[in-house]
């Protein structure tokens, strides 16, 4: 009898299971790797920067204060969508 017939000491089946699963991380690695960084595009991509939602955020929390007037609110907006 050969110690190789059916694997290492008959452990073939423990080899290919720890392949597949080798194999199986890899590919979940891949699909988390490739959403985040669609992810992090999609929040710096092109449009509002993180500066100008916030100065935005601060602009409607003055407002919501009462510390400017509709009319300001309405221009500083304008200003912030140039």
């Amino acid at each position: 009898m050969h110690m190789w017939n059916g694997g290492f000491f008959g452990m073939g089946w423990i080899w290919m299971i720890l392949f597949w699963l080798i194999i199986i991380a890899v590919v979940i690695v891949v699909i988390v790797l490739v959403a985040n960084s669609s992810k992090q595009n999609q929040v710096t991509s092109p449009g509002k920067s993180s500066t100008q939602e916030k100065a935005v955020e601060k602009l409607k929390e003055r407002y919501a204060e009462g510390e400017i007037s509709r009319e300001e609110y309405k221009q500083m907006m304008e200003d912030l969508k140039e």
